[in-house]
């Protein structure tokens, strides 16, 4: 089995999560004492990330009830195989974080985290959304309260 590296520096752990394509987002619904984890779409910026959906659904009514969450996102996938199945290991680069979600109301606040969603995955310049579109959405920004990253 290989090592793993902690990785502190931020901007090796912002980096990272420039990278990563999607991340999984971890709920704790209280009522059922149930973990549930989703893959979503997100983007990141100033110590928040970003996410959207429809306003109704599983993930909407656990954060309304828990709204402390746990993310991870990784890059650079891959299994290495060997001889001897002792010796297999895995290359990646990693980051979870902790933080609190926030259902955002406001209409300029919704626009800007669909903003830094869309950026995220390659668009670029000033950005317009049909209003009628952002009222639809449920936009929620997780304002990050601890980070950290690892490689192996």
């Amino acid at each position: 089995m290989g090592s793993k590296k902690l990785i502190q520096d931020p901007q090796q752990i912002e980096a990272i999560l420039a990278k990563a394509k999607f991340i999984r987002l971890a709920l704790s619904d209280p009522e059922t004492s149930s973990p549930y984890l989703v893959p979503l779409s997100f983007g990141y910026k100033d110590n928040a990330i970003y996410l959207h959906g429809s306003p109704k659904g599983k993930k909407i009514d656990i954060i309304r009830k828990n709204n402390k969450v746990c993310f991870e996102a990784d890059i650079e996938t891959e299994v290495i195989t060997a001889e001897d199945p002792c010796k297999y290991n895995v290359r990646y680069r990693s980051v979870i974080g902790h933080g609190q979600a926030k259902f955002l109301e406001d209409y300029n606040e919704k626009v800007e985290g669909l903003s830094v969603l869309s950026e995220h995955y390659g668009k670029k310049g000033p950005l317009e959304f049909e209003e009628w579109k952002v009222n639809r959405l449920c936009v929620i920004r997780v304002e990050i309260e601890k980070m950290t990253g690892k490689e192996g």
